[in-house]
């Protein structure tokens, strides 16, 4: 199964995707990944056989040193040593090998955006397109997605553009009040076109004056009403779908 699941993630397939090609669980597929992802990070522990000796007829002692443990001829570490986060100056960690995308509202025309790429998603990008992470051109997408159906394609307007190298952080301004965004990070193909890897959820900035109407007055209404089975503005993206960059 685990060989499975890391095909189907090379393939750029989700979570909820993957569970439902083997028939299983979202909650197992998690699993399995996280165990995998966690065992290229742990070293691998060998099982040493003491050098025998003599026998002389005199009882062996046994001797067990506070950082290992004996029991026969099998000699086995008491601690396992498990491969520390880095840190800053302050003791805190510079990052946590996890895929995350965050947009966070700073005022009805800016957002701050800030991200992290694990290092088993870049190899799987140097292995896809057979070169190093520093060589892809690092772009960040910008999509409004108010009151559509981004999952279907559907987007109001985008635009995108290139990021400076060691960057996981940017402030995204300015923007329309009273709008929901999708950011998406990604790197630019040897096509140029934009392929998304990272990905926030929706968010939507304040309005900047009093509403005289609610602009989502009329979607609401349809949803109370039953006619629809969830609201309108309601997005969710499949990461790692492909774009045509617009020339």
């Amino acid at each position: 199964m685990l060989e499975k699941i890391i095909k189907l993630k090379e393939q750029g397939l989700t979570t909820k995707q993957i569970a439902e090609k083997l028939e299983s669980t979202e909650g197992k597929v998690k699993y399995a990944w996280s165990k995998y992802r966690k065992s290229l990070s742990e070293p691998t522990n060998k099982k040493t056989t003491a050098p025998k000796t003599k026998n002389t007829g005199a009882k062996p002692t046994k001797k067990a040193t506070p950082s290992m443990k004996t029991s026969g001829n099998d000699i086995v570490p008491a601690v396992i040593a498990i491969p520390s986060l880095e840190r800053d100056a302050f003791g805190m960690a510079t990052h946590y090998e996890d895929d995350i995308m965050h947009a966070i509202v700073q005022s009805p025309t800016a957002l701050y955006v800030y991200w992290e790429l694990s290092e088993l998603s870049r190899k799987m990008l140097e292995t896809h397109y057979h070169a190093s992470f520093d060589s892809f051109r690092k772009e960040l997408r910008i999509i409004d997605v108010t009151l559509v159906d981004y999952e279907q394609g559907e987007a109001n307007r985008t635009y995108q553009f290139e990021l400076p190298e060691m960057t996981n952080s940017w402030f995204v301004r300015p923007l329309s009040p009273n709008t929901t965004y999708i950011i998406e990070w990604g790197i630019q193909t040897i096509d140029g076109d934009f392929l998304p890897v990272l990905r926030s959820k929706p968010v939507e900035t304040p309005r900047d004056e009093p509403a005289v109407e609610g602009r989502f007055a009329e979607v609401v209404a349809r949803w109370q009403n039953g006619e629809v089975d969830q609201p309108e503005w309601v997005e969710v993206l499949r990461p790692y779908s492909y774009f045509d960059r617009i020339r």
